[in-house]
């Protein structure tokens, strides 16, 4: 029996679902209707729009040649080219015989420097594959973000004990939304660029980590200030040589350490913020870490690589666990009460299970539990839903599971409960957007008192908050 068996039906034409209100599954006129009809839980939430206009103007990597002044003379030409775009790229112009006419004994020495460059690279990257993409491409090849190159909204992020939340737009600013502030402050510096991932620090009202092209850029904004564009002077830029683009940070769960990840790099840095100082936690195997996930009590650490192998490691004596997903890599995962771990590989769809680590109990077996399929098939309206996992959260109390797929425009939220340390996944609802609107990216804020709410970043550039609420005499 499919995984979506019992789940209620979507929306009709000119609908769309607002809430979840004691199991009644809410849904109206998407042009007149609005979530406060059902429920005021999210009634002070800010409200989210980020339409292209707002967008400020950004170079993209696709335009960069358009800069190069073709008037100028050769070594002008080369060295533009080499400050840009690195020494490879200018020794193909001195190599291009229609752009070097000046030097044919230029163009031909060039051309074999360049030969016997690219046997070195192609080596290079036989042993390293991960070294392959650089820049952006390695940004956009492991975000847990739908299109993320042109997604209006690049990331988002709640912060843990407020009603805050930063989004990163298009053009690789930061908007930051509170609910007591009728002002937007956006972050936004010079090394600001390729925005990956966001992370609030805990225990701490003005602190944020960004996670971009050349490192990590931690911004302390004051809370009662009143200016909308903090100075630069307020961003600390964390950098390490080898470690860029940064495909993830994140905070523990005590605000002491931050741990920041790149797809080109095989460490995974913990830094100490306060001393601007890294500590690189590096093993051989499994190429440049992709992301990491601290559990709720910081007292372990997930590791995935851009290889089938992804870390569990221990954060008191930092020692780690090593594991193969089936298939392809980690591309997800999300950790859940009592040291749950659930994550789902590339390319599938299946949501696997992780308790009964060696290093969770001292166990000498142990392996993953597929415990739900969402293979991908098609509702009674006809709109597909399931297939291959782009992306997955849990809310913080642990009761509730949303999925993100890489070729479906809804998302689907589980009910989680655990029974006798069995975790069991039962169907909830789906989250569906406006007409041609597909889900960007989502996550749970972690301060609703009210049961949860999934913030879900749609590709218009539109924020909704769907709340799912119980209430006391329910």
């Amino acid at each position: 029996m499919s995984a979506f068996h019992g789940f209620p039906e979507l929306p009709g034409p000119d609908e769309t679902a607002f809430c979840k209100l004691n199991e009644v599954y809410c849904c109206g006129d998407s042009r007149y209707g609005s979530v406060t009809t059902f429920t005021n839980t999210t009634k002070n939430h800010p409200v989210i729009n980020v339409t292209r206009d707002v967008h400020h103007h950004r170079v993209t990597d696709e335009n960069i040649s358009m800069y190069i002044d073709v008037d100028d003379n050769l070594l002008k030409k080369i060295t533009s080219v080499w400050y840009k775009q690195g020494f490879l790229e200018a020794l193909s112009v001195a190599a291009d015989p229609s752009v070097n006419r000046e030097n044919p004994l230029l163009s031909v020495a060039a051309s074999y420097i360049l030969k016997v460059a690219n046997v070195f690279t192609a080596f290079h990257y036989f042993m390293q594959p991960h070294l392959k993409d650089i820049g952006p491409k390695i940004v956009s090849n492991y975000s847990r973000t739908r299109n993320w190159g042109s997604a209006p909204i690049k990331c988002l992020a709640w912060h843990p004990h407020t009603t805050k939340i930063a989004v990163a737009t298009l053009d690789d600013n930061i908007r930051v939304y509170c609910m007591e502030a009728g002002f937007v402050p956006m972050l936004k510096c010079k090394a600001q660029g390729h925005v990956s991932s966001l992370s609030w620090r805990p225990y701490s009202a003005s602190e944020i980590a960004v996670g971009c092209e050349q490192g990590v850029i931690v911004w302390t904004v004051d809370p009662n200030s009143t200016f909308t564009k903090p100075s630069s002077s307020n961003a600390v830029v964390l950098k390490q040589p080898n470690h860029s683009p940064v495909t993830d940070v994140s905070w523990s769960p005590n605000g002491d350490l931050l741990i920041s990840c790149s797809g080109a790099d095989t460490s995974m840095l913990v830094w100490d913020v306060s001393m601007e100082t890294a500590v690189p936690l590096r093993r051989v195997a499994g190429g440049g870490i992709v992301f990491s996930r601290w559990s709720f009590d910081a007292t372990k650490v997930i590791a995935a690589t851009s290889s089938i192998i992804f870390r569990v490691w221990d954060t008191k004596q930092w020692i780690p666990e090593r594991w193969c997903a089936r298939g392809g890599r980690a591309v997800a995962a999300c950790w859940g009460p009592n040291n749950v771990l659930l994550f789902a590989a590339k390319g599938e769809p299946i949501v696997y299970s992780l308790s009964n680590t060696g290093l969770m109990n001292g166990a000498q077996t142990s392996k993953a539990l597929p415990v739900l399929d969402v293979t991908k098939v098609e509702l009674p309206s006809g709109e597909p839903v399931g297939g291959p996992i782009l992306d997955m959260c849990w809310d913080p109390t642990g009761r509730y599971l949303a999925l993100l797929f890489e070729e479906s425009a809804l998302v689907a939220v589980f009910c989680t409960t655990s029974l006798l340390m069995q975790l069991k996944i039962t169907p909830c609802c789906f989250v569906s957007g406006l007409e041609m609107e597909v889900p960007s990216t989502m996550a749970f804020q972690q301060n609703f008192a009210d049961g949860a709410c999934l913030t879900v970043a749609w590709s218009s550039g539109r924020v909704q908050h769907f709340p799912i609420v119980y209430s006391d005499g329910y």
